[in-house]
């Protein structure tokens, strides 16, 4: 599989629905793949029709996964030529944990180029750590609940922490988080008469729209050989202003430009991915030191230290029992399933979860026919486990499978751009 960055920039004013009620407006912080992928679809089938074949191998055959494509943050950058400020947007995008925590009064990353204290944010913390110490420690300790108070208050002005979502990207060596920033409008309507085509009366709704400029970002896989087909076709038809996504789109909204780059090659990455993961064990267990929680014991009279690493989720996973039942939680045994052989789930320990649920429906615009509605474990949860070596589950076996683990993804409709995992994120040990 080869790996593609998909930048999305609206062109017009973008609708996004968030749900399907016929008194919804609110519009998604994201632009969902399939969303994306239909309007594509679409305009394949309008500008090449007798291409059936490269049609299937671009949308059907499974072998291009188009992701959910997160809010970009912009920046102002001076252009040197003309001396004036221009826009651009951060790149790449990662949404933010569940674990993660910022002030309640004064939310965000903090920045340096805010004016004023009124204008200045606390910053975000993760809590991930924290709660390894509250699990590992038992509850009739007073020890059990000192690091989780540390991140009940803001360091700065005291005020209460509360859980942030979103997405964030990196800007020279700080952190950037991606949200509105006063693009989000709403538009005003009135409906129109069926019959006559003039203003339909006591019909007046509202559409929440995002403002032109507003950029989405995220990663494309393909195989080796439909590569070169999305490379042209994008290239073909990315900047031709024929593609529109959303809602609203015989009504000027929706006009977007896509921009496709390849990313270095996956393969070559494990000994980063290695390295992640031996610093993510590194940090935790001597943020557990700093507190004296002992290692925790797998049997008793067990004196292995566990191998401590982390599931975050990059977008939803949808997951299912033999009973074709939803699961709403990735614990031990459903880990050794993802793991496979050798791996138990006596080898495995979930010390902690922050996950949620969330509906997947939408319309699929390819056959013309709504999306079966299922159940998906939100992005952003996160699970915390320990896994203890044995003979023929060693470490270096732990971390080939974990690797695998994020190259391919979990759980269904993994084309679609769902399942996407990420093991040991930095940003639990980078923003305590």
């Amino acid at each position: 599989m080869k790996a593609f960055a998909l930048l999305v920039e609206a062109r017009s004013p973008l609708a996004i629905r968030s749900d399907h009620a016929p008194s919804g407006f609110s519009c998604l912080d994201y632009l969902p793949g399939t969303s994306l992928a239909g309007s594509l679809a679409s305009l394949h089938r309008q500008l090449y029709p007798s291409q059936r074949e490269e049609f299937s191998r671009l949308f059907l055959s499974g072998c291009v996964q188009f992701p959910d494509l997160l809010l970009t943050p912009l920046v102002s950058d001076k252009d040197g030529k003309n001396g004036r400020e221009e826009e651009r947007p951060l790149s790449p995008v990662y949404p933010l944990p569940r674990t993660a925590q910022s002030c309640k009064r004064h939310p965000g990353f903090e920045s340096a180029d805010e004016r004023g204290p009124g204008n200045r944010r606390h910053g975000v913390r993760d809590t991930l750590f924290a709660w390894a110490v509250f699990s590992l420690l038992p509850n009739d300790t007073p020890q059990a609940i000192v690091a989780l108070k540390k991140q009940r208050l803001c360091r700065v002005c005291d005020s209460s922490m509360e859980a942030i979502a979103g997405s964030y990207a990196r800007h020279g060596g700080a952190f950037r988080l991606a949200d509105y920033q006063g693009r989000q409008l709403l538009q005003t309507h009135t409906g129109i008469d069926r019959l006559r085509g003039t203003v339909q009366t006591q019909i007046l709704y509202n559409r929440q729209v995002l403002d032109e400029g507003t950029c989405f970002w995220g990663v494309v896989r393909a195989s080796d050989e439909e590569a070169p087909l999305l490379q042209r076709f994008i290239e073909e038809v990315g900047h031709s202003g024929l593609l529109r996504v959303g809602t609203g789109r015989t009504r000027g909204l929706g006009a977007v430009e896509v921009t496709l780059t390849p990313l270095q090659d996956r393969s070559v990455s494990f000994t980063a991915f290695r390295e992640r993961l031996l610093s993510f064990d590194r940090r935790l267990k001597e943020y557990l030191a700093d507190y004296g929680v002992p290692s925790p014991r797998r049997t008793q009279g067990e004196a292995k230290e566990p191998f401590y690493f982390a599931l975050t989720l990059y977008s939803p996973a949808i997951l299912c029992d033999e009973f074709l039942r939803y699961r709403g939680r990735i614990d031990e045994a459903v880990l050794a399933e993802l793991l496979g052989s050798p791996f138990t789930r006596e080898d495995l320990r979930c010390l902690h979860m922050a996950a949620a649920l969330r509906h997947v429906a939408g319309w699929n615009n390819l056959w013309g026919l709504p999306r079966a509605a299922e159940y998906a474990i939100e992005r952003g949860s996160v699970f915390l486990f320990a896994c203890w070596e044995r003979d023929g589950a060693d470490r270096d076996s732990l971390i080939a499978a974990l690797f695998k683990l994020e190259e391919e993804g979990i759980g269904r409709r993994r084309a679609e751009g769902f399942g996407r995992v990420c093991v040991s994120d930095p940003f639990h040990f980078e923003v305590l």
